[in-house]
Formats: structure tokens, C-alpha cells, sequence
């Protein structure tokens, strides 16, 4: 993993965390405002030459930068080289002996881009000779897949939905996995049951307290070995974040809800549709952002509503916004003209949020890393690797803890 190396002695590792984090409170100007909420960011007049690039960008160039990690340090680096940009992660995958040996109907019912996941996944398991733990385990993909690769090893599966418990339950009848899927809210249950013997647990993009939730467990009933892909570090009941590791405590890095989500925003598997929908979505709400504030004669930033948008043409978006808001729009308002100022807007913002995004891996990388010195000061040996190639997922960092 470039950037933290989490396989190596305690006091390296505490020197490269130090580091990042130090990037990440020098830097925090560039990646900490949101394009979205204001028209203009307070380093743009620091930086002009930077803003103005970033500004004359076509839609197709944004679109090549942002999908293209090298390319855009390349640009940033070139553009501004006095400031630092932190170089792509790109660490390759760790090269692992093919193993997996799966019939076409054991995998016929996972998406193939969830299925190669999945794969990539299994084959940095290390076998442990234990029977399976999987948390917010779904329709259980993973633990059958699990149990086909480890010559049958039985699975314990937690699953807060019952629609997915009965799905997982059938496809183990079907390939005759020794799989238990279980229907439990585990931020809510006693789990102790599912802890007593010995087991190796797993956790495929769990998402943020749910897989902090599954650590500290592991920790507590000192689970001999647990791999985790950690997931949507922002989904946390905890209204400020702490660290969790000593080392990360020890600096003086402070981040918000909205950072934790930062470092989660970069999605490269969402369907072109999905994308497409949401592009449009955006649009209208920074041309609605935008004609709040000329009407309310405000410069300040207020939280869109959800509204149910289909159907609907940008002038009743905006009417059903102002009367949940109480603007008040004159009869001559003409919505077209910020229908069409929202979808320019949208190429500032995607514009100006690639420099966001150059430090949202350090960003992941510190969250993961706290997460892997905890683990390490409980006692466990950890390394933390790249499990698939960043196409399949962006949230490709997973952690290997096992105890000593």
C-alpha cells in the first residue's frame, strides 16, 4: 500500500502515519471546502493560476482527469509544483497463486463485477484452519465462496435483513454450502453466541460502524484472525470523530463528517445511468442553490431538501424547494436561465473538486491506518493490503489482523 506501510515495525509505521497526517493538516485548505456548497473557494485567490485552470476546464478534460489518477497529479504537479500533491496509490495488487476453483453455477447468481470482487478478496485470505464469521454478510456471496474454496469450511453468517437472510439461505441449500445465515441487527443484539469459539471472521465493505462495531468484538472475545475491507467511513452514529489508535490520537488531526465522506467519494462502478442521473440531479440543485440565493439575497450555503424529482421540470423542482423553504418566486422568474447556470455550475464544481480529490486516498489511508494500529496495539499482527485493482473497487484496502 503506498503511502503507510502497516506490515512493517511499530515505530516506522508511527513515522509514516505522522507523515500523512501532516500532508493532510498543511493541505487542509485545498481538500476540506466544498466546491458544492460555495461558488467560490477561499484558496482560489491564493492560488489564481490554479483556480483560473481549473476554471477554463472542458467537461471532457474534467472528465479524463478525474478518471485518470496519473494524469491528474501529473496536471496538478506541472500546473502548481510548489505545493505538494500526493503521488496515485499505485500499488498493484500483491501477486497470489490463482486458486479459486469454482463451478459456472456457484457464481451464476453474483454480479460480475461483485463476483470478481469477491474473488479478489478470497484469495488474500490466509487460511487459518478456522470455520468462517461473516459480518453484514448480504446474500452470504462471500461465505459461499469461502466454504467452496476451503474444502467446505463452515459459515456463520449476520444479516440485518430478512429478505437477504432467506436469499443466502437458499443458494447454500442450492450448492449445499455449510452456511447459517442469521437475521440480526448487530449494533443492536448480543452477539456473543456468534463469538464464543474460535473463528476467522470477514467483512466485505461493511460500512462504517459496522465494521468498527466487528473489530472491537474481535479485540474482546480475542478472535484469532479477522480480514476486513472497511467501507463508508462517514456512516457513524458519533456526532465528532475520534481516533481510534493512540498513534493517530497523539496528532493533532480533527476531521468532520463531511471529511470522513470525502475520502469515500470517489466511485468508479456505478453505471453510466446512475451517473448520468446523477449529474442531472446535481445540476438542478446548484441552479436551484443558485437562484435562493439572488432571491433571499443570502450568500450562505443551506442543505437542499430530497425531493421526489420525477416527473418533474426544473420550474416545479424549484416551486416544491421554495415552498418547503418559503421563497417566494415573482411571476416573471425565468427558471431557464438557472437551469441553465446549474448545469455550468456543475463543471466549476467537478472542476474545482479535483483538487479535493488528489488527497482523498491519503485521507483513506490515514482512517484505514488508525483502524490497523488499534488492532496492533490489542496485540494482533496486521498488514494491510490492495486486494483488487481499483476499477473494480476504489475501496480496495484490506486489513489482516491475526492474533499472535
Amino acid at each position: 500500500m503506498a503511502g503507510i506501510d502497516l506490515a512493517s515495525r511499530s515505530s516506522s509505521m508511527n513515522d509514516s502515519i505522522a507523515e500523512q497526517v501532516d500532508v493532510l493538516s498543511r493541505y487542509a485548505e485545498l481538500w476540506r471546502e466544498q466546491a458544492f456548497c460555495h461558488p467560490v473557494l477561499s484558496w482560489e485567490s491564493r492560488w489564481p493560476r490554479l483556480s483560473a485552470a481549473l476554471r477554463g476546464l472542458t467537461q471532457a478534460q474534467i472528465d479524463r482527469l478525474a478518471n485518470d489518477p496519473a494524469a491528474s497529479h501529473q496536471f496538478f504537479t506541472a500546473l502548481e509544483p510548489e505545493l505538494y500533491w500526493p503521488a496515485p496509490d499505485m500499488a498493484g495488487v500483491d501477486a497470489v497463486a490463482c486458486s479459486l476453483s469454482v463451478a459456472p453455477y456457484q457464481r451464476r447468481d453474483i454480479p460480475g463485477r461483485k463476483y470478481a470482487q469477491i474473488a479478489a478478496f478470497v484469495e488474500r485470505v490466509r487460511d487459518q484452519q478456522l470455520p468462517f464469521l461473516e459480518w453484514c454478510a448480504g446474500k452470504s456471496h462471500l461465505g459461499r465462496l469461502l466454504s467452496h474454496c476451503f474444502n467446505g469450511r463452515a459459515v456463520t453468517a449476520t444479516e440485518i435483513d430478512p429478505v437477504l437472510v432467506r436469499e443466502a439461505r437458499r443458494l447454500a441449500e442450492r450448492e449445499t454450502v455449510p452456511l447459517s445465515s442469521n437475521q440480526i441487527d448487530v449494533m443492536e443484539v448480543d452477539v456473543t453466541q456468534y463469538l464464543q469459539r474460535p473463528c476467522h471472521a470477514v467483512a466485505l465493505h461493511a460500512c462504517g460502524d459496522l465494521h468498527l462495531r466487528l473489530m472491537r468484538l474481535v479485540s474482546e472475545y480475542r478472535i484469532p484472525a479477522a480480514d476486513i475491507a472497511p467501507c463508508c467511513y462517514h456512516l457513524t452514529a458519533d456526532p465528532v470523530w475520534r481516533p481510534l489508535s493512540r498513534v493517530v490520537g497523539d496528532t493533532s488531526l480533527a476531521l468532520t463528517r463531511d471529511d470522513l465522506r470525502t475520502a469515500v467519494q470517489e466511485t468508479v462502478t456505478a453505471p453510466g445511468y446512475a451517473r448520468r442521473a446523477r449529474a442531472h440531479l446535481q445540476s438542478w440543485q446548484l441552479g436551484w442553490d443558485l437562484l435562493r440565493r439572488e432571491v433571499t439575497a443570502s450568500d450562505e450555503w443551506e442543505p437542499i431538501p430530497r425531493v421526489r424529482v420525477a416527473g418533474l421540470d426544473f420550474r416545479r423542482y424549484c416551486e416544491q424547494l421554495g415552498a418547503q423553504r418559503g421563497v417566494i418566486f415573482g411571476p416573471a422568474m425565468d427558471f431557464s436561465q438557472y437551469e441553465r447556470a446549474g448545469r455550468e455550475r456543475l463543471r466549476v464544481v467537478s472542476a474545482l473538486d479535483l483538487v479535493r480529490h488528489q488527497f482523498r486516498r491519503t485521507l483513506e489511508q490515514v482512517l484505514v491506518a488508525d483502524r490497523a494500529a488499534w488492532l496492533q496495539e490489542q496485540g494482533y499482527a496486521v498488514t494491510v493490503r490492495v486486494f483488487c485493482e481499483r476499477a473494480l473497487s476504489p475501496r480496495n484496502l484490506m486489513i489482516s489482523a491475526r492474533l499472535g
